[in-house]
């Protein structure tokens, strides 16, 4: 009785009274407008508290939802957002940021007041602490309108049995970046290696550490049985997926489905001439490591002076950069990304005074939040793509600048080295591997396993590929590689091959819901 109770208890905190709900539904209703001309509307509920922030993950909602009004005009996207962005001006940053058309009438926005609970750095424990944010916050989504499927995109999987417990009729689609906790990070932990997820004190502490391992063994244990809890799963990337079959014990419903990619257009992009510039492409998140590339652009200033800029040298104008009316005598660094919040602009902030203070600022720019008719000229015009994250469950970034014809380094680990860059040249002794003028010439002419980009792991490893990318004497090894690795983005990344693999897991989500309404039984193979 006492767990009846407490079911039905939470049925009615989440959904509210049925009157409540048919309130809200009707709202919804009211402010779009599906083709029900065939069909019957579907009101798909999408749980992304930032989908108005510029990184890969919100390239996935959004290319998900185009996806969905392209074959289904009868479904509503229904955004649970804590943005506080109205809909129509969020549809035209989606169309600034990634040029995807947004069709406004089948869209719906469902503020969310609590999402402070999954943004908020808690001092500790802040695994189990954003856990119970994102049940909190998950809560007031379904109050303000109960999807007919729930799709999380961002991997808040604790969300998973809260929506079975409110109704098994309602399917729970994931989409997973990374897991929320790896056999990666616990084996961080028991090492006492310091690292973003392991501060000093921990890792300096055998009490603490066998402490935070048992924590991290009893939440990987929950977190297993939620995300067992999920209909279908889609994973990122080999790396992301190899951790959540191993974690959600569910490999028949979980499929690898990669990030869609801006790569046809990007393509088209001249692979000459191009700017002494290296490019980063990533939200200044504290994981994204931008710092390692402010140290490795240092490193390669100190091995080759000549490319060290005066004292009194200054670069010319942005806009007459990326309108290629000036060349660049110096090599430069421009780290461009999104910036959710003020702890992001302070990290971009941090990173201004890094280079300042490591007498490089004159050839470091940092960009926040920039267009993408912007971010697209800088990728035309840049000779280099760099990126430092280590275990990157994915890097859409990466793949974005190998698409444009970036001579592209990236961190020897996760979604770069098991999907992205590969093959790819790597440091022996310090020194990269990279193949020979003579054998570079002679791949341009035939189908050979060449190298598509370059992957390091160190400061130094990450210089000595900007050096080998920058240098002008290897100019058949930097033509092989821009086309190889632009036809690699094609063919694997497309938005095309993500919207054939989406619909291979979501087509038998909207047959099971017309079977449901039919009252057949059928499954979601």
């Amino acid at each position: 009785m006492a767990f009846v109770a407490v079911f039905l208890g939470l049925q009615v905190l989440t959904l509210g009274t049925q009157q409540h709900q048919d309130e809200k539904r009707s709202l919804v209703r009211a402010a779009t407008k599906p083709d029900t001309s065939t069909h019957e509307a579907y009101y798909v509920g999408f749980f992304h508290p930032f989908p108005g922030a510029g990184g890969g993950g919100e390239r996935v909602l959004w290319t998900m939802i185009k996806a969905i009004q392209d074959k289904y005009p009868f479904i509503v996207s229904v955004i649970y957002s804590g943005d506080k962005t109205e809909c129509l001006e969020l549809i035209q940053n989606v169309r600034g940021k990634f040029g995807l058309e947004i069709n406004p009438q089948t869209i719906y926005v469902v503020e969310l007041n609590r999402r402070w609970w999954v943004e908020h750095k808690f001092p500790r424990l802040t695994l189990l602490m954003q856990t119970i944010g994102s049940v909190w916050l998950a809560m007031e989504a379904i109050n303000g309108l109960r999807p007919d499927v729930f799709v999380d995109t961002v991997g808040y999987a604790f969300t998973y049995p809260l929506v079975r417990a409110i109704s098994e009729r309602i399917p729970v689609v994931s989409y997973t970046h990374y897991p929320t906790i790896s056999s990666d990070m616990r084996t961080l932990v028991a090492s006492r290696e310091a690292g973003i997820n392991n501060d000093d004190a921990v890792a300096n502490s055998a009490t603490l550490t066998t402490l935070k391992n048992l924590y991290y063994a009893v939440f990987a244990a929950a977190y297993a049985w939620a995300g067992s809890c999920a209909h279908t799963v889609m994973t990122n990337s080999s790396w992301t997926h190899s951790h959540i079959v191993k974690l959600f014990g569910r490999p028949s419903m979980t499929r690898v489905v990669y990030p869609p990619c801006d790569t046809a257009e990007l393509a088209t992009l001249e692979l000459l001439p191009r700017q002494p510039i290296v490019m980063s492409l990533a939200q200044f998140r504290p994981e994204k490591n931008h710092a390692m590339q402010i140290e490795a652009f240092a490193t390669l200033l100190r091995m080759h002076p000549e490319l060290a800029a005066p004292q009194d040298w200054k670069p010319p104008a942005p806009g007459a950069i990326l309108d290629n009316v000036a060349s660049i005598a110096y090599p430069m660094l421009v780290m461009l990304g999104g910036a959710r919040n003020i702890d992001d602009e302070a990290r971009a902030e941090q990173l201004r005074q890094l280079a300042k203070r490591l007498g490089i600022d004159r050839q470091v720019r940092v960009v926040i939040n920039a267009p993408w008719t912007q971010v697209r000229r800088w990728l035309r015009i840049s000779a280099v793509g760099l990126h430092t994250m280590r275990d990157e469950h994915f890097g859409i970034g990466v793949v974005e600048m190998m698409a444009a014809g970036l001579l592209t380094v990236a961190h020897d680990s996760a979604g770069p080295k098991m999907d992205i860059v590969t093959p790819a040249v790597r440091c022996t002794n310090g020194e990269p591997d990279a193949p020979s003028e003579t054998d570079a010439k002679q791949s341009l002419d035939e189908n050979s396993d060449f190298p598509v980009g370059m992957v390091a792991e160190s400061a130094e490893e990450f210089a000595a590929m900007l050096w080998l990318a920058l240098r002008t004497d290897r100019p058949m090894l930097h033509a092989a590689m821009q086309r190889k690795a632009r036809l690699a983005a094609e063919t694997r990344f497309s938005e095309t091959a993500f919207f054939q693999a989406f619909y291979r897991r979501f087509d038998p989500v909207v047959r099971w819901l017309d079977n449901q309404r039919s009252d057949s039984d059928d499954s979601f193979e």
